[in-house]
């Protein structure tokens, strides 16, 4: 009788013990998951199914899964870190290099784009197509219609021009654009902000803007810094230069050179972490100029030094790299700039 009291104890330990121990190893099981959607980079931005998805941590682990006949997909289970996700698909490019961090217990959302596999001397034929999201910064995720795009060619003697502006969502496109760099021009109200576009051929190049509404005159026709105010400026541009590959590494020696109507104001090179920095910008229109061997040049892209701004642009090329990049915020202004091998 005693052998068997002794042995419903030990059961009863033994139960505890297993409902005890069984939550805190879930609990140290932990993960976050990847989703999103592929689309095709056509016009009508098809969905694709059957496409092999890959993401690939820091360590050089690879977990994988498989977009749906919607085209969407998830993976959950991910060890906290660092990844990049992959993407495969018979007839079509393969797209290396999407970065992304994940948490525990997070959903991260990824959007891809594939391109359909082409003769590349078809390709060199076809149009791009650039596109414009608005967004009002005082109210965060909303749309900002009534925005004035212009869009100007670099090339020629008399390059061609289209303006247009965002619609209700805060949305504009346009369509079979020749390749090469565009100057696009974004006014509302007294916003008055230029960038560079490269369109590439078959390709949608995005770009999402973030405006707040001044209720006083900000950047728009602002004056030419006189050579007695220029001691007084404030205004600080901090960059970063990256090249368009999986990873985005620093590019380290890069060539920087910003200059106004009249001089150069900045010439430096990039340290280590592809960082440089310019101090003592008065507001008004500038030029800048990236330079490294082996590397394609950017010469005499446009920039307006703020005074007091407060906006937001990002440019995504092929759905993939970040190749321009600007935060306007007070008397900082923070710059990244992609750049590719010849």
């Amino acid at each position: 009788m005693t052998r068997l009291r002794l042995t419903f104890v030990f059961m009863a330990f033994a139960i505890l013990y297993s409902a005890i121990a069984v939550p805190e190893d879930q609990d140290t099981q932990k993960g976050g998951t990847i989703i999103g959607a592929i689309k095709d980079t056509t016009l009508r931005e098809n969905y694709l199914s059957g496409v092999r998805v890959v993401f690939v941590n820091a360590d050089g682990a690879e977990f994988e899964t498989q977009s749906d006949k919607d085209g969407h997909f998830e993976r959950a289970g991910l060890p906290a870190g660092q990844y990049t996700v992959n993407i495969y698909k018979q007839g079509y490019e393969d797209r290396l290099g999407k970065s992304v961090s994940v948490i525990d217990d997070g959903r991260h959302y990824v959007p891809l784009t594939m391109n359909i596999s082409k003769n590349p001397n078809e390709d060199s034929n076809r149009g791009g197509v650039l596109r414009f999201r608005a967004h009002n910064r005082t109210k965060p995720g909303g749309p900002m219609e009534g925005l004035e795009i212009i869009i100007t060619s670099t090339a020629g003697l008399n390059p061609p021009r289209i303006t247009g502006t965002s619609g209700v969502h805060g949305l504009f496109q346009s369509d079979k654009l020749s390749p090469g760099t565009y100057i696009v021009t974004l006014v509302k109200n007294d916003y008055h902000i230029v960038c560079p576009m490269t369109v590439h051929a078959g390709k949608i190049t995005n770009a999402n803007v973030y405006l707040s509404i001044p209720d006083t005159n900000t950047d728009a026709d602002v004056q030419e810094a006189q050579a007695s105010e220029w001691s007084n400026a404030k205004n600080v541009i901090h960059g970063r230069i990256h090249e368009m590959i999986p990873l985005w590494p620093a590019l380290s020696d890069v060539k920087v050179v910003i200059e106004n109507a009249n001089r150069i104001v900045f010439s430096d090179t990039t340290n280590a972490d592809g960082e440089y920095e310019c101090r003592g910008l008065s507001p008004g229109r500038y030029l800048i100029s990236l330079h490294k061997d082996g590397y394609i040049e950017k010469k005499g892209m446009p920039l307006i030094v703020p005074n007091n701004g407060n906006h937001g642009i990002g440019v995504t090329e092929e759905g993939m790299f970040v190749s321009y990049a600007v935060v306007a915020d007070r008397n900082l202004l923070k710059l990244t700039h992609g750049m590719r091998k010849k």
